[in-house]
């Protein structure tokens, strides 16, 4: 008799272990840097964020991370507002060009090993670059202001790209926008935390 009750849904268990394993690494994240605690080099941020390859728990801790950063840089260079918007972690690109750009910081400030003398004046360069490349894109993309976010507009949802992809013999991407969309819902309680 008991093989006639079906088995229990475990999805929404599963997914609630990778949020509690996500908010445990986020704890002890601020616990080492609190105690100033050196992370190890395979944790320390300091490889390049392949979001892609993330689960969905993972990208809020990495999002959360990043998102700690950007605050401190914005406050410690006193940057000018027009280059980031408040829901700049909405957005793919931006969230791409400014983990790039704190792997690139930690690479120069918090390094395994020597490295070169202008590394920090290479960084600062870098940074500006970033920042312009940012502010294209917020200005000419989606046109976010400092109190009204709009949505990026995926060129995998055109048409053309649909009928392009199936020619290639493949459906699209299944969950790159979607994913990076639960990931934005799922990191925006923790931001504002």
């Amino acid at each position: 008799m008991e093989d006639d009750v079906p088995p229990p849904d475990l999805a929404p268990s599963a997914h609630r272990m990778d949020e509690v394993e996500a908010q445990v690494r986020r704890l002890q994240s601020r616990v080492d840097a609190l105690s100033g605690k050196k992370a190890s080099s395979d944790e320390s941020g300091r490889h390049a964020v392949v979001w892609w390859n993330l689960s969905i728990a993972d990208q809020a801790v990495e999002l959360q991370e990043l998102a700690e950063w950007v605050e401190w840089l914005q406050v410690r260079y006193a940057s000018a507002g027009d280059w980031l918007r408040p829901c700049w972690w909405r957005h793919g690109f931006v969230v791409e060009e400014l983990s790039a750009l704190r792997t690139a910081w930690l690479g120069v400030y918090e390094p395994a090993e020597n490295t070169e003398a202008t590394a920090a004046l290479d960084w600062h360069e870098a940074a500006e670059r970033c920042r312009e490349r940012v502010r294209q894109v917020i200005s000419t993309g989606p046109g976010c202001t400092a109190v009204a976010h709009r949505a990026d507009q995926p060129v995998t949802d055109d048409p053309r790209w649909i009928e392009e992809r199936g020619v290639l013999g493949g459906a699209g991407p299944e969950t790159s926008a979607q994913s990076f969309d639960e990931t934005s819902s799922i990191a925006e309680s923790a931001i504002e935390e």
